[in-house]
């Protein structure tokens, strides 16, 4: 990936104390997430997806999610488990 393309990442993924289990593309905004509970005054933070890929190449095999998919794991090294995001009338 050359382009430098924004990924939306919590507090947990942004300071490193978690890994990424939870990647979103819902309308095709790339979001990076631990899954773990947050509180109130949490914030996104924004950084370069390509960032995260150096930080973790696991996240590579996610690189051609298309918008409005999603992928899961248990733990680093887990299996992605992808699955289409269901359509929400806006």
């Amino acid at each position: 990936m050359t382009k430098e393309v924004p990924a939306f990442v919590c507090s947990h993924i942004f300071e490193r104390v978690s890994p990424v289990l939870l990647v979103s593309r819902e309308d095709a905004d790339w979001q990076l997430l631990c899954g773990g509970a947050h509180g109130p005054d949490e914030r996104p933070r924004v950084v370069g997806l390509n960032h995260l890929f150096e930080a973790d190449p696991s996240l590579l095999e996610l690189e051609n999610l298309p918008p409005n998919w999603e992928a899961a794991r248990t733990a680093v090294g887990s299996p992605w488990m992808k699955r289409k995001l269901p359509v929400v009338p806006k």
